[in-house]
């Protein structure tokens, strides 16, 4: 244990003589207000977030959930895939692409015993060749009730 400690403190040291300080890479502000003129938002703008932005070539799709008009589309898992899969989509092609240029994926359940038939929808759903992705059970979703939640990054 003491060994422990003692290589802890040398790294705390080493890392304190060579760190530099956060405001010395700061962008200024001319920078920071350039770089928000670049920023497209997509979607709904609420308060909390966008459906999505665009940053260059970049597409950062939010997660998108099976609301319609504020209700959870009726069907359970698989219409609610497709409606987020459907969602995440329109936000792409607004922002100039598809999801054939999709990267990244990542899939919110609330259950993870609904991967199965959400593999179903996705495999129907997306093009060949798929983009990498990730599928994770949550606590909670940000909705109560709904079972999947979609978020997507993509390039142009």
């Amino acid at each position: 244990m003491l060994f422990n400690l003692g290589l802890l403190t040398s790294l705390l040291a080493i890392t304190s003589i060579t760190a530099s300080p956060l405001t010395s890479h700061a962008p200024s502000s001319s920078a920071l207000e350039r770089r928000n003129n670049d920023i497209t938002h997509l979607g709904a703008v609420g308060k909390t977030l966008s459906g999505g932005t665009k940053f260059g070539d970049l597409v950062f799709v939010s997660g998108q959930v099976p609301l319609v008009n504020g209700t959870i589309v009726p069907g359970g898992i698989k219409n609610e895939t497709a409606l987020c899969i459907q969602r995440v989509g329109e936000i792409l092609q607004e922002a100039g692409t598809d999801w054939s240029r999709v990267l990244k994926v990542t899939v919110l359940l609330q259950d993870i015993n609904d991967l199965a038939e959400m593999n179903e929808v996705y495999s129907a759903m997306i093009p060949d060749p798929k983009p990498a992705r990730a599928a994770f059970e949550v606590g909670n979703l940000p909705v109560t009730g709904i079972s999947v939640e979609i978020e997507g990054e993509s390039t142009r």
